[in-house]
């Protein structure tokens, strides 16, 4: 039988865990515990000897811990094989090349899905979107296919090709060829990019009105950070458009950094907390780089995530800045990976959350039972009436702009020669949310006081936003039973008598009820429910 060594020790395991239980008075449990552990041993015994065909111990053995961490919902907590951890340390550690896109399992649809492509790589070029789901990978389905399974797929030789099927939020669906490539993206951008990709960050030159989007946070994000506010600063900057939409995240540590260069000492920037994790407050330093009479304005969207969410919450739950967009995406859970002895694979488990300054849990969070809801607060919300929501043409078009050469050639100039003010940003780059931050930072320094730019109650927005979406999604559904029916009427006897068959029965009324029942919009005041991307291919 194979791999019998590993399943041994597997076994071994297992009874080394009963006994530590029996033993430890910590792990005291009821005779209901030692029932459950004799239920797992039951039936792998039973199956290993009863089963029409020969199962692999092994087998049962690792898809029975699979299975319990799958019962958690939680698209972040992972068992892996010893292969399967080589082949993550490989991508962790090693130099590898992939599509250029943050991503993750949707709890919901067990498939795929994009947290956000990186700006300038070739997921990004191809136009892959914030928020697809990836339907295949080279033709293979990705229903129930895990995350290092999938980011396998998605990664490989440099210039290789691999195709993905994504359908977009608005429904509709998109087969897209991506050449891999080594992926190096530039953390700072400014507000265009002229010859030779140099960076300009003057929205208002006279003004002194300046623009800094942050991509990610990695390991230069700190300096290229420090370094660009510094000479802002230096040259007299007044105010800051600080663009964190579309950033999925990274190294905490690079957050509390940012986050920092922004506030007054003895500012609390994050705090993390779990069952078994002590409780632990990140504070800032007294060495803030951002003076305090610079007008500062972030921009966040529901791409926003991570690390993102954390600066984002901590400059504006402390007054620091104006917050104008949307909601954040929501993946603010904490993991530890554990090397399990005897080559038996490592553990990626959530052993804590993060909260926002004003003690909110960031993480959204998936349904836990069957009479529970969702919980309907998570992320970081705009500030009260800066709520700026874009269709997804708008999006699209924003994105457009931003890899049109010509544009950002445009754009460069009419920066330089002070000609870009909210209504060219909204005739030009289609970028409402950008417009809606200029226009605050405008008034700020005007009157001393920031103006409302955007919407109230941010939380009926999104819960009629959502309801949109599930109206979109109904017509989808619709438009395909309708195709399929069309399909159906095609194959009557006419069509397929000679050949012997029955004929087929199309879609009977009780039938389409119920697929239009399960299509109906949620109530427009329910909540939604899902997740550090997981994983960049």
């Amino acid at each position: 039988m194979k791999r019998s060594k590993l399943a041994t020790n597997l076994s071994l395991a297992a009874v080394a865990l009963v006994l530590t239980v029996a033993l430890h008075p910590t792990w005291a449990r009821s005779a209901d515990t030692f029932d459950e552990i004799d239920l797992f041993v039951t039936l792998r015994h039973d199956l290993l000897r009863e089963y029409v065909e020969e199962p692999d111990s092994t087998d049962l053995i690792e898809g029975g811990v699979k299975g319990m961490i799958e019962a958690l919902n939680d698209p972040y907590t992972a068992y892996m094989t010893a292969e399967e951890f080589e082949d993550f340390n490989k991508h962790v550690s090693g130099s590898f090349s992939g599509i250029g896109a943050e991503v993750q399992i949707d709890a919901t649809e067990k498939r795929l899905q994009i947290v956000s492509p990186l700006e300038d790589s070739p997921a990004w070029n191809q136009g892959v979107q914030a928020g697809d789901i990836v339907m295949t990978i080279d033709g293979e389905d990705t229903f129930e296919m895990s995350i290092i399974d999938a980011v396998k797929k998605l990664t490989g030789e440099e210039g290789t090709d691999v195709t993905i099927v994504v359908r977009h939020e608005g429904g509709e669906t998109e087969e897209i060829t991506i050449t891999r490539a080594r992926i190096k993206v530039d953390s700072v951008k400014g507000f265009a990019s002229g010859a030779e990709g140099i960076q300009r960050h003057w929205i208002d030159p006279e003004a002194k009105i300046a623009y800094l989007r942050l991509t990610q946070f990695n390991e230069n994000s700190v300096g290229e950070v420090r370094d660009t506010l510094r000479s802002l600063v230096d040259a007299g900057m007044k105010g800051l458009v600080f663009d964190m939409r579309f950033n999925p995240g990274g190294l905490l540590d690079a957050a509390e950094a940012i986050s920092d260069m922004f506030l007054d000492g003895g500012q609390t920037i994050v705090s993390v907390r779990g069952r078994a994790v002590r409780e632990s407050t990140f504070t800032s330093t007294p060495e803030t780089l951002v003076p305090e009479d610079v007008a500062v304005v972030v921009l966040a969207n529901e791409a926003s995530a991570s690390a993102a969410e954390i600066v984002a919450g901590a400059l504006s739950e402390n007054g620091r800045s104006l917050l104008v967009g949307t909601r954040t995406f929501g993946k603010g859970s904490v993991q530890q990976l554990k090397v399990l002895d005897k080559n038996l694979g490592a553990l990626k488990i959530t052993n804590a959350y993060y909260y926002l300054p004003s003690g909110r849990n960031i993480h959204r969070r998936p349904i836990l039972g069957e009479d529970e809801d969702i919980d309907k607060e998570w992320g970081v919300d705009p500030t009260d009436g800066d709520y700026v929501p874009m269709t997804r043409d708008e999006i699209v078009a924003m994105l457009e702009a931003r890899r049109d050469r010509g544009v950002q050639e445009t754009l460069a100039a009419a920066a330089a020669a002070g000609e870009v003010d909210p209504a060219w940003i909204l005739e030009n780059l289609s970028d409402p949310q950008l417009a809606a931050a200029l226009t605050a930072i405008e008034g700020k320094l005007e009157t001393g006081e920031f103006p409302q730019v955007g919407q109230k109650n941010a939380d009926a927005v999104i819960a009629e936003q959502e309801r949109a979406n599930l109206v979109r999604a109904k017509e989808q559904l619709q438009e395909q039973l309708a195709r399929v029916n069309e399909e159906l009427e095609g194959l009557q006897p006419e069509t397929i008598g000679s050949a012997g068959l029955a004929p087929v029965e199309t879609v009977s009324p009780e039938a389409r009820a119920a697929l239009e029942e399960a299509a109906e919009p949620a109530d427009a005041n329910a909540g939604g429910g899902e997740t550090e991307p997981a994983a960049a291919p």
